[in-house]
């Protein structure tokens, strides 16, 4: 029997939830995202299914994910939106989030080309929103038990509960580039095109 397609608000958010998700065959990973294809469209919702690739066995595997958004992809040379909505994640918990903000926080430090730093930077700010929207008690600083879905994340909340802390994830946050800053960036650079030289 073929297993339900997950619910993902973007097709970016598929692809970080396969970061995020170990291999069923060797339980190492991580899963690499390969070809997505389009399994199935309608007015409301589309239908992907992923090709994946572990890191540590290379077995091949498909998960198929049900987009009712649609697939969320930005124009090109502009980073991809994970959730446009403020309802959290239904696949990929607070302490995942938490852990791919750590992630591509480590890889937009290694990498050589500042576009692709700067568009892993929004990324990981939008890790860290992701995580926040589990937070729906103001007057509490840590996440309620709802936003663990995984048994990794709540032994990582056992052993260090002031990881989770939702001011010291609005302080990281506020450390890293938004999409409205992006898209000013790459306004301003195309309207400076005038200036150059012809021939």
């Amino acid at each position: 029997m073929p297993e339900e397609p997950l619910i993902a608000h973007s097709l970016a958010e598929g692809y970080l939830y396969l970061m995020a998700t170990p291999c069923a065959s060797c339980g190492q990973g991580p899963l690499k995202g390969l070809d997505a294809r389009v399994v199935s469209e309608t007015e409301r919702s589309v239908t992907v299914a992923i090709a994946t690739r572990c890191a540590a066995c290379q077995s091949d595997t498909t998960k198929v994910f049900l987009l009712p958004g649609g697939l969320g992809i930005e124009e090109k040379g502009e980073a991809a939106i994970v959730n446009p909505t403020d309802e959290p994640s239904r696949i990929l918990d607070v302490g995942q989030w938490i852990v791919l903000f750590r992630m591509i926080t480590e890889a937009a430090s290694k990498e050589t080309d500042k576009t692709q730093a700067r568009h892993l930077g929004i990324e990981a700010a939008q890790c860290l929103e992701e995580a926040l929207k589990f937070y729906d008690d103001v007057d509490n600083d840590l996440p309620p038990s709802e936003a663990f879905f995984t048994d990794a994340s709540r032994e990582r909340f056992r052993g260090a509960p002031e990881q989770f802390s939702r001011r010291r994830l609005i302080d990281l946050r506020t450390k890293l580039p938004s999409m409205a800053a992006m898209r000013a960036s790459v306004s301003a650079r195309k309207k400076k095109r005038w200036w150059r030289r012809r021939g």
